[in-house]
């Protein structure tokens, strides 16, 4: 049975700058998206698909995915703003369109239920055990689907801010909504946010949280291309809109569309947001290589 990851990667470069190429924080180079491969394959999945972008593709290709080789199966969907039709969009468009347009460029590839990642994070090995095996409970035909959830307090930059989406959920475990908190960063040791009316709001550190670890069943592509319609036709000529996956799947379960269930995982988020973050996250992998987690060089 094939399981895939779809690993969002689109945005790790454009059209004018090519690739930007990824920090290491192993000992050997390594980065966090090699550690999230490796920690996948590890975990049961065993196709990789990345969304990238054809302008930077065979740079990606030659210094990203070639160390993959003979490690997982690996494929590729290509996200564009130019596949929306010129006079459905701002001519001045360079931005993509979103998290949620990145997931439907795979429609034609994923027939079986998969997981969503971003690129940038750091989910740890335990987060996708869960992933896995909750997929594997998951039908092609059934319009369930996965949100692996983080604790805030897990989850907050060791300094500077970061988005977040914050998870609204029912006593069952059912997602209801998630709600993006932008430049969430501990103020006084609590994780705080500035609101629209430019005033502190203390957030709770065991509140859910989303990191776009996410488990769909296929079910899920006509929701999302009818949405992108909608969302093209009334914001395409927006530069600043986004289709992004907390709104589409807001909606979706608003409309009684899908039910997403979340399984919370007490992983602990590592990134690169500032330098000190990193000098973090290479003390933490550096740990984990000395207890034999990760052997130090990940990809022979």
């Amino acid at each position: 049975m094939t399981t895939t990851l779809l690993v969002l990667a689109a945005t790790m470069g454009n059209r004018y700058g090519g690739l930007k190429s990824p920090e290491g924080i192993g000992p050997n180079g390594e980065t966090v998206l090699d550690y999230s491969i490796y920690d996948a394959v590890k975990a049961g999945f065993n196709r990789v698909v990345f969304v990238i972008s054809r302008f930077f593709e065979e740079e990606f290709k030659e210094k990203i995915a070639a160390k993959y080789a003979g490690v997982v199966d690996v494929g590729y969907v290509y996200q564009e703003v130019d596949l929306v039709d010129e006079q459905l969009r701002n001519p001045k468009r360079t931005h993509l369109w979103g998290s949620a347009q990145a997931i439907l460029v795979g429609a034609d590839i994923l027939k079986e239920p998969f997981g969503v990642i971003n690129a940038v994070n750091f989910y740890q090995r335990e987060s996708f055990q869960m992933l896995y095996e909750h997929l594997q409970q998951l039908r092609a035909d059934e319009n369930r689907h996965i949100l692996i959830s983080y604790r805030l307090g897990n989850v907050v930059p060791e300094s500077g801010g970061a988005n977040r989406g914050i998870c609204e959920v029912d006593e069952q475990g059912r997602l209801l909504s998630v709600v993006d908190r932008p430049g969430v960063e501990r103020i006084s040791g609590h994780p705080m946010y500035l609101n629209e009316l430019n005033k502190w709001v203390q957030l709770e550190e065991d509140a859910l949280v989303s990191m776009n670890m996410w488990g769909f069943s296929p079910t899920i592509f006509p929701c999302i291309r009818r949405d992108f319609e909608a969302f093209i036709n009334r914001s395409g000529q927006d530069l600043k809109a986004f289709f992004t996956i907390p709104d589409f799947i807001n909606g979706m379960i608003a409309q009684g569309e899908g039910e997403v269930m979340t399984h919370e995982t007490s992983a602990v988020w590592m990134g690169v947001v500032s330098p000190d973050d990193k000098i973090q996250t290479i003390l933490r992998i550096n740990e984990l290589i000395r207890k034999g987690h990760y052997p130090a060089r990940l990809f022979e």
